[in-house]
């Protein structure tokens, strides 16, 4: 029985064994460590803290960002995969169980994932040689994390057991997280409003809200890791924040379990689910798709992608609506943006632009890759630069209005050198700057990946950033040294930007030439 349930899990492990590309992310993951340890013994400084303690410390957060996007990109996608697929019937058609099942989708990928960790840990060790931390503390820390992940597996997996599609199991999964982290923070964030002077019972709200906090900071992982990387840390390697987390993830996977078991035999379940278009007139006048025209990429993706003119439509009536409750409740908007309706609009459309590009950038090449047909795309007699620039004229095609309303706004609120200025503060490059790249980063990954491009892009970019912001801030600051202009001062932030979205685009059409020789 038990022989049974494992041999999926078996097979999962071996396989995984058998791939180079989980190979290379583990020498990845070290060489990222042994550069990190370079860059921290090169900005060893005396007055601050120990540089091992830093840097490790550095690297543990950074540890917990990527796992939380692991979650949203490579475990949420467990089993709707197979649903997406229509696979799902065949593993049933093996006399596989429910839970053997989910043993093999999700399980091995937390195996995986701690085998990064058993390869990250002998040279993590080498942090002792910087000061300031002691095994103990690795340890422990090592341990809050493998927790974590495991939790945040688990959680993945009942979202993704409960959704149909992989874009339902993500909001699922958001739901999810913000259930078990993020309601404590944001209960005692609301009872400290009730606390106020002048309320009834406003000792009690605030006992609770302190209460709910402290009972947060035992459970949380940053906290965990906060405290464990404490200078003379005195406590012991387990902790209630890894009890929590395996009781949550246990309880994670026996529910996926119970669900899995009252979907699985489903009729429709193991279908893939396809979009199918209208063939009657009515339908046809309800989409409101012209014949295509010279460009029949350009129509395609605005039409087909992102919904063409009935989505511009539903966004300018969106906009309408967002309009009128931001001057009725200006008040209360005013308090929670601490700005005044004007610019909360024009923060809301610039808002609403990155996020319609960003989804267009990983959906660009998403259905040919994800259906096998970027191939077949590739042969058509088009360049390669010609096709994919047609593809994302498509995007931009939809995304026209949102950009449109928001420059406009931006020029009628502020001056062109005002606007001009902005591009010589470093904050302000870096944050467009840093949102370039993420868009460049999920067109490669939609490359790729079948699912999960947006998240393994984000986790790119962080560690991306993690590695050149101590590079590009040494740079800055001496060349503020040397020049006194503003240009000067940010002109590295830009030479890494073109060089990196550069780099980015070559290794774009790389992969496009790969997949066309194919």
């Amino acid at each position: 029985m038990f022989a049974g349930s494992f041999a999926l899990l078996q097979r999962s492990i071996r396989n995984d064994a058998l791939k180079p590309r989980a190979h290379w992310a583990r020498i990845a993951a070290v060489l990222f460590i042994l550069v990190l340890l370079c860059v921290a013994h090169a900005n060893d400084d005396n007055s601050l803290a120990p540089a091992g303690l830093r840097f490790f410390s550095g690297l543990s957060h950074l540890g917990t960002v990527l796992i939380l996007l692991a979650g949203f990109g490579h475990f949420v996608t467990a089993i709707t995969e197979e649903k997406e697929e229509g696979t799902l019937g065949l593993l049933l058609l093996a006399n596989m169980s429910p839970v053997s099942i989910l043993l093999g989708k999700s399980t091995a990928r937390v195996i995986s994932s701690w085998l990064l960790f058993a390869a990250q840990f002998p040279f993590a060790l080498l942090a002792l040689t910087l000061g300031g931390i002691t095994v103990r503390q690795i340890a422990a820390t090592y341990i809050a994390l493998a927790m974590f992940l495991f939790m945040i597996a688990n959680l993945a997996l009942l979202a993704s057991t409960c959704a149909r599609r992989t874009v339902q199991a993500v909001v699922l999964f958001g739901f999810l997280l913000f259930l078990v982290l993020g309601s404590i923070p944001w209960l005692s964030y609301q009872l400290s409003f009730l606390s106020g002077p002048g309320l009834p019972l406003n000792d009690s709200w605030g006992a609770w809200g302190k209460e709910l906090l402290e009972t947060y900071n035992q459970i949380s992982v940053t906290h965990r890791v906060d405290d464990i990387l404490q200078i003379r840390y005195p406590g012991g390697l387990w902790s209630t924040q890894a009890t929590f987390s395996f009781c949550v993830g246990s309880m994670a996977f026996l529910m996926s379990a119970i669900v899995f078991q009252r979907i699985v035999w489903v009729a429709d379940i193991s279908e893939s689910p396809r979009w199918q278009a209208s063939q009657t007139s009515e339908g046809r006048w309800w989409n409101v798709v012209p014949r295509v025209g010279k460009a029949p990429l350009v129509w395609k993706d605005f039409h087909f992608l992102f919904g063409g003119y009935a989505y511009w439509l539903i966004k300018l009536a969106g906009f309408a609506v967002y309009v009128s409750l931001v001057f009725w409740k200006a008040d209360w908007f005013k308090a929670m943006t601490f700005q005044e309706p004007l610019p909360c609009i024009e923060s809301a459309l610039y808002f609403v632009a990155g996020f319609e590009l960003i989804f267009a950038c990983s959906q660009l090449f998403h259905v040919e890759q994800k259906d096998g047909t970027l191939a077949n795309l590739m042969m058509l007699p088009h360049s390669t630069g010609s096709l994919s620039y047609s593809k994302l004229a498509g995007c931009l095609l939809a995304i026209a209005p949102t950009l449109v309303l928001a420059v406009a706004l931006t020029l009628s609120l502020h001056s062109l050198s005002e606007i001009g200025r902005w591009f010589l503060v470093p904050e302000t490059v870096t944050l467009v700057g840093t949102f370039l790249v993420l868009c460049h980063l999920s067109v490669l990954c939609s490359l790729y990946v079948k699912w999960g491009g947006t998240a393994l892009a984000v986790a790119l970019l962080v560690v991306i950033g993690f590695v050149l912001a101590p590079v590009v801030g040494s740079m800055m600051l001496l060349i503020e040294e040397a020049e006194k202009s503003a240009m000067a001062q940010v002109a590295p932030l830009y030479y890494v930007l073109a060089a990196v979205c550069g780099a980015i685009q070559v290794a774009v059409l790389m992969r496009l030439e790969a997949v066309s020789a194919n």
